[in-house]
């Protein structure tokens, strides 16, 4: 490994342990304006991978994700009645996320790790597989245990919750840039999964903490401090090849990338200046990014896009 001079306030990489770092950004918590504190991001001179720098402690990420409803990550589709266009949205990329199970996955037996809104649990299931899945929102696991009969439990990923190499397929999706050791988590799951079974992973990529920086704070895929993890194909690869895994694709779809953007128009445009000429700002901002799909379409079939997916099977 390559020797390093140690930065005494930054944390060692969560990828390959070395403590050699290049600045990339920085930016506060938009969903708590009134706390003021300023996060760095860091890119590791060694592995490449992207990282907030240094890691906010336990208590640090409880108060950011206690903020009520300025975060809902947990908006369940399956739940919501007609077709607004979020829940169009969503039911595109869940049936995108079953054709990459239907590709690589064999089996039946499925985990969804941080199912959230369980959605892409509802998804798999009327795919034909058995779903299982570990949530820590209380709430969540109660309504999809009681609404729909899935078998679904509370809390963190942690042995024992069911035995091991039960499972032909594990989805980890949007989970791993949101823990202190993906490392650790990952391995949990490979547990569970039966040898050659298949781990599909989705995380923002190292681009999605360095692009954008026209947007500075308001680039929607900072999300600081809960997304503490960027992951780039080298630093997905080490990460699953420590887990046991050994990485088959790695891909960075369209469609998100292309939603980070006009999801930073939106934020750019509300919290940067008068709120009156918001919408008019947001309709400007929206048509120079729709001049600037085929740009953007061009980067994501290069896999240079702002979100990857990678998937894995157990070795």
């Amino acid at each position: 490994m390559t020797t390093t001079t140690p930065i005494p306030e930054y944390s060692r990489c969560q990828i390959c342990d070395a403590n050699d770092w290049t600045f990339v950004r920085e930016g506060s918590d938009l969903c708590r304006p009134e706390y003021k504190k300023v996060f760095k991001i860091t890119r590791c001179n060694v592995c490449g991978h992207v990282m907030l720098n240094p890691k906010p402690d336990a208590a640090e990420l409880a108060a950011a994700y206690s903020i009520g409803d300025v975060y809902v990550p947990y908006r369940p589709a399956w739940k919501q009645s007609g077709w607004p266009f979020w829940k169009i949205l969503r039911a595109w990329t869940m049936s995108r996320r079953v054709s990459w199970l239907r590709q690589y996955g064999k089996g039946n037996e499925l985990l969804d790790v941080g199912f959230g809104s369980g959605d892409f649990m509802v998804a798999a299931h009327r795919a034909g597989w058995s779903v299982h899945g570990v949530d820590y929102n209380s709430e969540m696991v109660d309504s999809v245990s009681r609404e729909l009969g899935y078998d679904v439990r509370q809390g963190e990923l942690e042995p024992g919750l069911w035995p091991e190499g039960y499972f032909d397929a594990v989805s980890i999706w949007n989970v791993l840039e949101h823990v202190p050791d993906p490392l650790h988590d990952l391995k949990l799951a490979t547990q569970y999964l039966r040898p050659g079974g298949t781990v599909l992973i989705q995380v923002p990529s190292h681009r999605g903490a360095e692009n954008g920086q026209w947007f500075g704070q308001y680039w929607r895929m900072l999300d600081i401090p809960r997304h503490l993890n960027f992951f780039n194909r080298r630093s997905i690869s080490r990460l699953c090849t420590q887990a046991g895994l050994r990485l088959i694709a790695y891909k960075t779809p369209f469609v998100q990338s292309a939603w980070c953007y006009y999801i930073a128009c939106l934020y750019w445009s509300k919290g940067n200046g008068n709120p009156v000429y918001s919408k008019f700002r947001f309709i400007a901002l929206s048509a120079f990014v729709t001049v600037l799909l085929p740009y953007i379409a061009f980067k994501a079939f290069r896999a240079r896009g702002e979100e990857l997916v990678a998937i894995a099977i157990k070795c």
